[in-house]
């Protein structure tokens, strides 16, 4: 009853790891056979800043710009970064956005200033806009700085995440990333966050995968061995 009892809890373990070890493999062909690039959307994204833009000679210094705002005297010009929002250069300091030529403080982006920016940078129409000001543990853009425009096109069912105050695009979303991270999930065995791969179920089932592998290859060997002394017996 025991042997029994044994040969079945075997049987049962090795079918759960043959599950999981079929889920790394078909999960790690996924990731093998579609292109990084496609999977995070930049063949979604036509166009980069204007070269011209960026040469712009009437830019005040970053030195100027802290001394016209005196809530930026604590920051050091490491701490200020240039970038293109829509048709001008803006610096971006401390969560706030300031026109490049005069220093002025600028709103965060508006939805319509947005959606422009997707219709330039990808030339696709746009159909929704929301801006998000939390996510969910397991949200598409989990871990991403917020509040962020989230904006809707019908090409692969992309979603784009715009930063508010420089306008940049930080993450494309296609149906080509959610099956990406629905995989990844099950490779890493973190169904939540998909961010960790260090706890103890992926560790047990990673030791047990092994151990029915070893077992396979054992088996074999034996029962290898076993034909050939048969072999030789009859001989």
């Amino acid at each position: 009853m025991s042997n029994l009892l044994s040969r079945d809890t075997r049987r049962w373990l090795g079918l759960i790891a043959g599950v999981q070890l079929l889920l790394w493999t078909v999960s790690g062909l996924y990731f093998t056979l579609i292109p990084i690039e496609t999977i995070r959307g930049n063949h979604l994204l036509a166009d980069q800043p204007d070269p011209a833009l960026l040469v712009n000679t009437n830019l005040i210094s970053p030195g100027d710009l802290v001394r016209q705002h005196a809530g930026l005297a604590s920051l050091t010009i490491n701490d200020i970064r240039l970038t293109q929002r829509l048709d001008r250069l803006v610096y971006v300091a401390e969560d706030a956005a300031f026109d490049g030529q005069t220093g002025e403080s600028l709103a965060p982006l508006s939805k319509e200033e947005a959606i422009h920016i997707i219709r330039v940078r990808t030339r696709l129409e746009p159909i929704s806009a929301m801006k998000l000001e939390e996510t969910a543990p397991d949200h598409e853009f989990r871990g991403g700085p917020l509040p962020v425009w989230q904006v809707q096109t019908d090409v692969e069912n992309a979603r784009f995440y715009v930063e508010p105050v420089s306008g940049r695009i930080r993450a494309v979303r296609t149906d080509a990333w959610r099956w990406f991270d629905f995989l990844w999930s099950l490779h890493i065995m973190d169904y939540e966050s998909r961010d960790n791969f260090n706890h103890l179920l992926i560790q047990f089932l990673s030791v047990l995968g092994l151990l029915t592998v070893l077992s396979g290859l054992a088996l074999f060997v034996t029962t290898e061995i076993r034909k050939r002394r048969g072999i030789r017996s009859n001989n």
